[in-house]
């Protein structure tokens, strides 16, 4: 009769395809990261590793439940033949899960995100540069007081009538599709202060890439500084006339623009952080014209501070601000698919928790994807994020039970694995028309007022 042991070492062996993604998520790695921050647990079924594991797949399951988490694990030891199994109820589970250090999901997050970045080489990256795609989002998460005072609701909702809500700015590996980091915090800061705090990451010659937010002067001028360059559209409140500046050639120049005449806290820089910026900032504006059917502008200007056309033909700035477009793909994959736009947690250190695991599943999924596509020889853009997330999901199962013959099952269920998330390409259809509206219609049930006490009371006779 197997025991608890034999199932724990399964799941190390055979739960994660990739070596290093393996050392990862053993059991020792997990244990020495709480012993590192000083975690001291006692001998149960609900150890830290176990806690992980079971965390990974709550997060990667759609129904998201603590419920659902702990009976798949049950079915799992009960499939194999475990006579002693752990309560159905999910309350020893939250508990560990509350007492899980935050920090071991940072580290096991940060040990991943290095493995991913080490895949970028000069071959596979643009014109031989890192590029960054950087993009902000938010999300909700229970009405409870403890989450409302970390991250409080937006000001314009009524008490009681609203959620708490988060919002991030994500750094995405153009190459891999991976979250680099994120940056989370209430509503109050601008997006580009929390952009702001990623510089760090940011090392000579990177290109990072983002909307029309990300290219303010303040913002080119200091990155140049670091040798960083911006890839961004043309903020709303520039002009650009193409009769002026310096020809590079079709519907391409070179522009300079002044530094703005004075400061303002809006900046988000000292004054005198101000007055050290150049007194003018070379910048090339790059124009897309006559934009597909479809886009919401015909006309699009890039601003980058990629000024060597050369070095970096237009045409090939003209692609990658394209590509922009796959943060929002990204960001999509991560909310919408993974589930992560309403947190569940009740408290402030859980849902942290969430965000962190959250982040961790996703970059686990861009990892396979990535070996799928380098064993086949696929376009990794071409494969697909639900697909895989669904396979995962359908195979988990088979990659944590014991086999007769671990190594050479293990194996070929790991080999197609591959194989199908390598099959399951997106169709290319550049320039695609999709209209910007929605057509399944909401449901028309009233809107929530004032707080759900009130009703109660009162009654609510004109409630649809």
């Amino acid at each position: 009769m197997a025991s608890l042991a034999v199932w724990k070492d399964s799941v190390k062996q055979n739960l994660v395809l990739d070596p290093t993604f393996g050392q990862a998520l053993s059991r020792e790695r997990i244990e020495s990261f709480c012993r590192g921050t000083g975690h001291v647990w006692r001998p149960s079924f609900w150890n830290p590793a176990v806690t992980v594991w079971t965390f990974l797949w709550q997060v990667l399951d759609g129904a998201k439940t603590l419920r659902a988490a702990v009976a798949t694990l049950l079915v799992q030891l009960a499939v194999r033949g475990t006579a002693e199994l752990p309560s159905p109820d999910p309350a020893a589970y939250c508990q560990a899960r509350q007492r899980l250090p935050i920090e071991v999901i940072l580290a096991l997050l940060h040990h991943l995100t290095l493995r991913m970045r080490s895949l970028v080489t000069p071959a596979t990256a643009w014109l031989g540069r890192r590029v960054w795609v950087v993009d902000g989002s938010s999300v909700s998460m229970p009405d409870t007081p403890a989450l409302q005072k970390v991250f409080p609701q937006p000001p314009g909702q009524k008490p009681g009538c609203g959620f708490p809500v988060a919002q991030f700015v994500a750094l995405f590996c153009w190459t891999t599709g991976a979250i680099v980091d994120v940056v989370i915090d209430a509503l109050p800061p601008h997006e580009i202060t929390l952009f702001r705090r990623l510089w760090h990451r940011f090392g000579p010659g990177d290109v990072v890439l983002g909307d029309r937010a990300y290219g303010s002067y303040v913002d080119l001028a200091r990155l140049q500084q670091r040798g960083v360059f911006v890839v961004s559209r043309l903020h709303q409140r520039r002009s650009a006339d193409f009769r002026r500046g310096k020809p590079l050639g079709h519907d391409d120049q070179l522009v300079v623009w002044p530094r703005p005449e004075r400061w303002i806290p809006s900046f988000g820089i000292t004054a005198e952080e101000f007055q050290q910026l150049p007194p003018t900032l070379m910048v090339r504006l790059v124009r897309i014209a006559q934009a597909p059917r479809g886009f919401r502008s015909r006309t699009i200007v890039v601003a980058t501070t990629l000024l060597d056309p050369i070095e970096v033909p237009g045409d090939e700035i003209r692609a990658l601000y394209r590509d922009r477009w796959t943060a929002e793909l990204n960001l999509r994959s991560l909310k919408t698919h993974l589930g992560m736009v309403v947190l569940r947690g009740h408290s402030p250190d859980v849902v942290c928790k969430e965000l962190a695991m959250h982040l961790l599943a996703y970059n686990l999924i861009r990892l396979l994807m990535w070996e799928a596509a380098r064993r086949h020889g696929r376009d990794l853009h071409r494969l697909s994020f639900t697909g895989t997330l669904h396979r995962l999901r359908a195979a988990w199962s088979g990659l944590t039970l014991p086999r007769r013959t671990p190594d050479r099952e293990g194996d070929r269920l790991i080999d197609r694995l591959l194989a199908w998330i390598a099959a399951d390409l997106v169709p290319d259809r550049p320039d695609r028309i999709e209209p910007r509206r929605r057509k399944r219609r909401p449901k028309e049930f009233s809107l929530l007022q004032q707080p759900r006490a009130y009703y109660r009371q009162h009654g609510d006779q004109h409630a649809r």
